[in-house]
């Protein structure tokens, strides 16, 4: 089984599909999963030079089903997109 198989079985697929992994942690009483949205924009705005990745927000943090008999909470924080002309714009009033 490869690693994107099990992690599909154990995660939402939605998150295997659009988050990339930043960090793990296991203690004895959960697990701690750190996902960040991968660097892709939507399709409308793909081919739209104006459209930029500029960091993330805050993470937001969900509690999953347990996995072996650990709490586990998933941390996932979304990119944010600026559309440069409407920043360049407020710089130049």
């Amino acid at each position: 089984m490869k690693p994107d198989q099990l992690l599909r079985s154990i995660l939402p697929e939605v998150l295997i599909d659009n988050f990339d992994i930043d960090r793990f942690e296991k203690s004895d009483s959960r697990f701690d999963i750190w996902l960040d949205e991968k660097n892709e924009q939507l399709s409308e705005d793909k081919y739209n030079k104006n459209i930029i990745c500029y960091g993330f927000g805050d993470y937001r943090t969900i509690q999953d089903y347990p996995i072996r008999g650990r709490a586990t909470y998933l941390h996932v924080r979304k990119r944010k997109w600026l559309d440069w002309r409407q920043f360049a714009g407020k710089n130049e009033q």
